[in-house]
């Protein structure tokens, strides 16, 4: 009899697979140890990179200031690791220190000590130091060859003139990237007649920038003069680099510095220091030269939108506390000699039952990418010797709050009666005189007193937008506003209320239509009589005669999708004289 041969019918050979195994399981623990050491290696090697950074040695031997003949003749330029970060109070010492070193010889007009960006705040400065013997004031011109540029001038302001006119330090702004800049000084006496003059070469081809080099102008039939200053452009979103960027009356990029992250919101001045939002909870102090000589935290709170100063020069900041589960609905305060951070008030406590009401928006399409409650979204801020004007997106509303760190009190609210309705709240709705269209998610409020008591002028921008995430079921189109989406709509408004506390009522005293920005944008009277206004969805910003006839239009290509805020400043007095 034949025997007949057993098929293994999915019958495993085990003894060979548990060999199989085996190999396999010692590969993955060999490999499982091997990604280990890597990742733990990783971790230490990022901690140690951390620990150099922060360490006033290593710093010091790693950062390097010397002559840099791409730039120009006798122009150094400060090199530093690729980790190290500009905003940080040890590596400006150590700047400091090492600029300190050069300083002790001594420079004269004809041979200055010149240093491209020391500090790292301004991708187009230059800082010029040398002493002369006579008081004297310093002008200079920034010309390229390019016929659609206009040469650039200033006079640079040296301070207290008694005490300093002798020994010259100087940041020169206007430099463009992209561009082999003459520069051309001219040193002044105390009459304003020029001494001596001296011309040398600043190279910035190999230099690259965030922004726009030139912005597109369109002029308007206004031919009234443009205020001076510079337009800064604050925060062009991106998802590369956050920056903030100076641009002149053309159009031209003349000044930018990199920002942590966020945006920097506004610019504060105070005792010869510039203040801005380099992130989310740290603001700059920075000097004139561009050197950060202070850093401020806002410890467990975010900042957002809108900051300023109180009468003891502490800083006011709109704030999210994130510890709770509402958000953007705090102010704070932060002590410029202590760096202490303070609560100031929380507008949940005193909306309570306001808040009740509302919906916490799940779309995922929050603009700040918080994850609570967004019931009040403050995004602007006035402080009036203790008491503060706000202004409230989300609900569409312009509020005064009185004694607001001693005794909080809620004076009034401008906005249209239906959103309060129903509410404990609707009695402080002031009366709304005349027939016009109400303001809706408005932007950057600006105060004008008069000579009656009670009786002042809030000038702001109606971006004229109706939605409100935390109240999905109220409808904006009962008080006349049909413009839902943040970017495309009819028009925004430039607005003026004429606010009487006497009588509780406001009234529309001025207005004019203004490109459509559903959500960021500002407004900025000038003293001359102009206004600057940004349409921050657009890209558009512009600037107006008193009369509200265009001057000057540009548009930004947009990063991402916005041009946060533009505001002009002179820098007289910082930069300029």
């Amino acid at each position: 009899m034949k025997k007949r041969k057993k098929l293994n019918h999915g019958k495993k050979d085990w003894g060979l697979l548990k060999k199989i195994g085996l190999v396999v399981l010692f590969l993955v623990v060999i490999c499982g140890i091997s990604y280990g050491a890597v990742m733990f290696i990783r971790g230490l090697n990022e901690e140690i990179v951390k620990s150099q950074l922060n360490d006033e040695d290593w710093l010091a031997e790693n950062v390097k200031i010397s002559k840099n003949a791409s730039l120009g003749k006798n122009i150094y330029s400060v090199s530093r690791p690729s980790e190290v970060e500009i905003f940080d109070m040890v590596y400006q010492e150590v700047i400091q220190d090492k600029l300190d070193v050069l300083l002790e010889e001594e420079y004269s007009f004809e041979n200055p000590l010149m240093i491209y960006n020391p500090y790292g705040t301004n991708t187009l400065g230059l800082n010029v130091y040398f002493s002369t013997d006579e008081v004297a004031e310093v002008r200079y011109t920034i010309h390229v060859n390019d016929k659609d540029i206009e040469d650039f001038s200033r006079t640079l302001s040296n301070g207290e003139k008694d005490n300093v006119t002798k020994n010259h330090a100087y940041q020169i702004i206007g430099l463009i990237a992209g561009e082999k800049n003459e520069v051309t000084l001219e040193l002044l006496d105390a009459d304003g007649e020029e001494i001596a003059t001296k011309e040398f070469t600043v190279d910035l081809r190999n230099v690259k920038v965030n922004g726009q080099k030139k912005l597109k102008v369109k002029d308007g039939d206004s031919k009234e003069e443009l205020a001076n200053g510079l337009y800064s452009m604050l925060g062009n979103d991106s998802d590369d680099q956050d920056y903030l960027a100076l641009y002149d009356n053309d159009g031209i990029l003349r000044m930018e510095t990199e920002i942590i992250g966020y945006r920097a919101h506004c610019i504060l001045f105070k005792d010869d220091k510039m203040y801005y939002s380099i992130s989310q909870t740290r603001i700059a102090e920075v000097n004139p030269l561009g050197q950060v000589t202070e850093i401020y935290r806002t410890g467990h709170y975010q900042l957002h939108h809108d900051y300023t100063f109180d009468d003891d020069g502490n800083l006011i900041v709109l704030a999210n506390n994130t510890k709770k589960d509402t958000e953007e609905d705090c102010i704070i305060k932060i002590d410029l000699d202590t760096k202490a951070v303070t609560e100031v008030i929380d507008f949940e406590d005193m909306f309570q039952s306001y808040v009740g009401t509302c919906e916490l928006d799940t779309t995922g399409s929050r603009d700040e990418g918080e994850d609570g409650l967004d019931w009040l979204h403050i995004n602007s801020i006035v402080w009036l010797d203790g008491d503060v004007l706000l202004s409230s997106r989300e609900t569409s509303s312009i509020i005064r709050v009185n004694d607001i760190e001693e005794d909080p009190e809620l004076v009034y609210i401008l906005s249209n009666d239906k959103f309060w309705k129903d509410t404990e709240f609707s009695d402080y709705v002031y009366e709304q005189k005349g027939d016009f269209k109400i303001h809706a998610g408005q932007h950057s409020l600006n105060y004008e007193e008069t000579d009656e008591e009670g009786v002042y002028y809030i000038t702001f921008f109606d971006n004229n937008y109706g939605k409100s995430a935390s109240q999905p079921d109220f409808d904006y189109s009962t008080v006349g506003i049909d413009n839902h989406n943040s970017f495309k709509g009819d028009k925004s408004y430039y607005y003026v209320y004429k606010v009487d506390e006497n009588e509780e009522a406001f009234e529309l005293v001025d207005s004019f239509d203004v490109t459509y920005s559903g959500i960021v944008s500002s407004v900025q009277p000038m003293d001359n009589g102009n206004v600057v206004i940004d349409s921050g969805t657009a890209g558009v910003f512009a600037e107006y005669d008193e009369d509200h006839n265009l001057i000057r239009q540009f548009t930004a290509k947009l990063n991402k999708y916005m041009v946060y805020r533009v505001f002009k400043y002179t820098f007289n007095d910082f930069w300029f004289e």
